[in-house]
């Protein structure tokens, strides 16, 4: 079942895909023809069965019947936003494309006093455009009804602005002093949205704990175990998962 991303509302029971990458990959990489099926998204994050009726190779684009498909959406139930500090190139990539493929809503990428990697403001909107294309990939691939936002921010305090219902740290000093309930207990609360912060590889400040806990942010552990930068947003996201969408109520 391969998936395609479309900005319109689809509301006829036929469509034309002018979307250029998604005509190339359909017709040039996967060589479809009349007759082969498709499945759409649109902007409501509704799916739909599109089978190709006509392809204009002059115009790039093909049309489509549609049929609405009603199974279940892929979405976590909890509006899942996961803020890392940036780490170098391939991790952020990573980053982005398997918190995609766990259920982030929203992935945000910021600086911090330990962060390794830092972005100069004349490349962060061709970085930025460059992720949410992974994001999109990613989210076609594990057929998501929406494509996360990935977004910069080049100071920490301006996480408070984007506060969640639900707010968190994942430090690992709380885990090395043997912290294991917090988390546990957070999400047996069952909070709408909820953003968990990830420091880089050297952790947090402890100044940066201090604001982030005065701004209300929780800290938790994330079990006795102390992960890599990359791991701990995955985990997370996992954890959120079997809680909200594996474990039978």
């Amino acid at each position: 079942m391969e998936q395609y991303f479309v900005k319109e509302t689809i509301e006829e029971d036929k469509f034309v895909i002018n979307d250029l990458e998604s005509y190339k990959h359909i017709v040039k990489v996967l060589r479809h023809k009349v007759g082969d099926v498709v499945y759409l998204v649109d902007n409501t994050e509704s799916l739909f069965k599109a089978t190709v009726t006509e392809i204009d190779n002059d115009n790039s684009n093909l049309t489509v019947a549609i049929e609405k498909d009603n199974r279940s959406t892929t979405e976590l139930p909890i509006g899942v936003t996961i803020a890392c500090s940036l780490s170098k190139k391939d991790k952020v990539e990573w980053i982005t494309q398997k918190a995609t493929e766990l259920g982030a809503k929203k992935i945000i990428f910021f600086n911090s006093k330990y962060s390794i990697m830092h972005w100069k403001n004349n490349v962060v909107e061709k970085k930025l455009v460059r992720l949410q294309e992974i994001a999109k990939n990613a989210a076609q691939q594990s057929k998501r009804r929406i494509i996360p936002e990935v977004v910069y921010l080049d100071k920490l305090d301006k996480l408070v602005d984007m506060k969640e219902d639900t707010n968190l740290i994942a430090y690992e000093e709380s885990a090395k002093k043997g912290e294991i309930s917090l988390l546990a207990q957070t999400l047996q609360k069952e909070p709408k949205s909820i953003m968990c912060t990830f420091g880089p590889e050297g952790g947090f400040a402890p100044d940066e704990v201090d604001f982030l806990n005065q701004q209300e942010f929780l800290s938790v552990g994330l079990g006795p175990r102390i992960m890599r930068a990359e791991t701990a947003p995955m985990y997370f996201l996992s954890v959120l998962s079997y809680k909200y969408e594996l474990t039978v109520k």
